[in-house]
C-alpha cells in the first residue's frame, strides 16, 4: 500500500494554506454510519462534492471496517483524497487494552493516514512506571509503522485538561507523538483555547474545528453559528509554521453537506479579508 506521504500535496485549502487541508469527518454522517443507513464510501463522495481535501475515518462508526479497511484506501488514494483516522481508545490504559490501541494503529496505516487521533485517559501516577512503559511502547510501535498519534484535549473527562495533554507530550517526547487540539473541548474544561495553542505550538499537528451555541449541551455546529472566538483561534492556528490538518468535527444534524459548505465558505471569507 502506498503511504499517505507518496500522494500529492493538496492546493491551497478553502484558508488559502497550503499547509492547512480542510478534512471533513464521519461526524458528519455519525448515526448514519452507525445504522447501516450511510457508508464510508458516501463520506468520500461527499467530499469530492464539497471540494475538500480529504476524511478523518473513525472505528467507531465503521461497522463494516475490516471488510472494507482495504477498498477504503484504495479509493481514497484514487480519488486523490487525504485521509487521517480517529478512535476512541485511550493512550494510558491497562495491558490488555494495548492490543487495540495496535490495532487502530494498524488500521491507519491500511489507510495511508499520516495520524490517528487517541484520547489520553486518566495520567498515570509519576511514580506508575509500567503504565509510562506501557504508552511508550504504543508510540514507538506508531513511529515503527511510520504513522503519528494525534493526543486529544477530550471534553468533561481525565487527562483532557492542558496540562495533562502537555504533561503526557512532554514525559513521552517523541515525532510519533503530537496533539489534535478540539477546539471545543478546551472551553469544556474552562480553559482558554488560544492560551492552549500557543502553550502546544510546535506539538499541533491536526485540528477538530467546530462551532459552539450558549448552551454548552447543545453539540458542536458549523463555523461560524456559534459563540467561540473564531477569528482569534484561527489566526492563532495559521500562526504555526507546521502542516496542521484541519478537521470538521460537528454533526450534520439532517444536512451534512450544508453545513460543510458553510463552514468552507466561512474559512473561504475570513481568508479573503486584509
Amino acid at each position: 500500500m502506498t503511504s499517505q506521504s507518496a500522494h500529492p500535496t493538496p492546493a491551497a485549502g478553502a484558508d488559502g494554506h497550503a499547509h492547512r487541508p480542510i478534512l471533513i469527518s464521519a461526524m458528519q454522517l455519525e448515526d448514519e454510519l452507525k445504522n447501516g443507513e450511510r457508508s464510508v464510501w458516501d463520506l468520500i463522495e461527499i467530499a469530492l462534492l464539497t471540494g475538500a481535501d480529504g476524511v478523518e475515518l473513525r472505528r467507531e462508526t465503521w461497522p463494516r471496517l475490516d471488510a472494507e479497511v482495504a477498498e477504503a484506501a484504495r479509493r481514497i488514494a484514487d480519488a486523490r483524497l487525504l485521509v487521517t483516522y480517529a478512535t476512541q481508545a485511550t493512550l494510558f490504559d491497562t495491558n490488555e487494552s494495548t492490543l487495540q490501541l495496535r490495532q487502530d494503529i494498524d488500521t491507519a496505516a491500511t489507510l495511508g493516514a499520516p495520524i490517528v487521533r487517541f484520547f489520553p485517559g486518566p495520567t498515570p501516577p509519576a511514580g506508575d512506571q509500567a503504565a509510562w512503559a506501557r504508552a511508550k511502547q504504543v508510540v514507538d510501535y506508531a513511529a515503527a509503522r511510520n504513522t503519528t498519534i494525534a493526543l486529544e484535549n477530550y471534553a468533561r473527562t481525565p487527562g483532557g485538561t492542558l496540562a495533562e495533554v502537555h504533561g503526557a507530550l512532554s514525559r513521552l517526547a517523541s515525532p510519533a507523538l503530537r496533539n489534535n487540539l478540539d477546539m471545543g473541548n478546551y472551553p469544556n474544561h474552562g480553559q482558554d483555547v488560544v492560551e492552549a495553542i500557543d502553550a502546544l505550538s510546535d506539538k499541533i499537528i491536526a485540528a477538530h474545528l467546530k462551532d459552539k451555541t450558549a448552551n454548552p449541551a447543545d453539540p458542536p455546529a458549523p463555523l461560524g453559528t456559534g459563540v467561540l472566538p473564531l477569528a482569534e483561534i484561527l489566526n492563532a492556528l495559521d500562526q504555526l509554521p507546521q502542516r496542521v490538518y484541519y478537521i470538521f468535527e460537528f454533526r450534520g444534524a439532517g444536512d451534512p453537506v450544508g453545513g460543510i459548505q458553510h463552514s468552507l465558505a466561512y474559512l473561504k471569507q475570513r481568508a479573503g479579508k486584509p
